[in-house]
């Protein structure tokens, strides 16, 4: 579903408002959208991503239904998790190893790349160095989710003289 100005039905429009109630894009996090890079919404039974256009790399919007890459997979959701962080929920993209990774993630861990920069996947993974994936997330650690603290890549505080390090969703 895409945030436009053509005419809905009331069921339509009640679905919409209740995926606005939500939140904005999983990416960036803005509620916003505009014409030229609206917000569209995952039509996926149960699922809430809302993403722009352009924060997703989504090169066409399309005028019917529209399925984040998770839900048109139709993986069983029990294995669709992020290779950087422990959540699961989420604007997610197939990595080039057949996994899953966020857009948000893979935008803010330096060594991450997309092979194909316009639609935003798949999510290459090969240069994220080792050392990211043994550090411990102490947002994870001290909320006591030990088990998710050390799942997937952690980015290091950059102010001087700080070692936490932390996941990026």
């Amino acid at each position: 579903m895409v945030s436009s100005d053509r005419p809905v039905s009331l069921e339509d429009e009640v679905s919409h408002s209740m995926k606005e109630m939500i939140g904005g894009c999983c990416v960036c996090s803005d509620e916003r959208g505009w014409a030229e890079n609206p917000l569209v919404y995952c039509d996926g039974h149960g699922c809430s991503v809302a993403v722009h256009q352009a924060c997703y790399g989504i090169v066409q919007v399309p005028t019917g239904p529209w399925f984040c890459r998770k839900c048109e997979s139709q993986e069983r959701a029990a294995r669709v998790r992020c290779e950087l962080c422990p959540h699961k929920d989420g604007a997610l993209k197939r990595t080039d190893n057949g996994g899953w990774a966020h857009v948000v993630c893979a935008l803010y861990i330096p060594e991450v790349q997309f092979a194909n920069v316009s639609t935003m996947e798949p999510i290459v993974l090969q240069s994220v160095p080792h050392d990211r994936y043994n550090k411990t997330c102490y947002i994870c650690d001290e909320q006591g989710r030990e088990s998710k603290a050390a799942t997937g890549a952690c980015m290091t505080c950059n102010k001087h003289g700080c070692r936490q390090a932390f996941h990026v969703t």
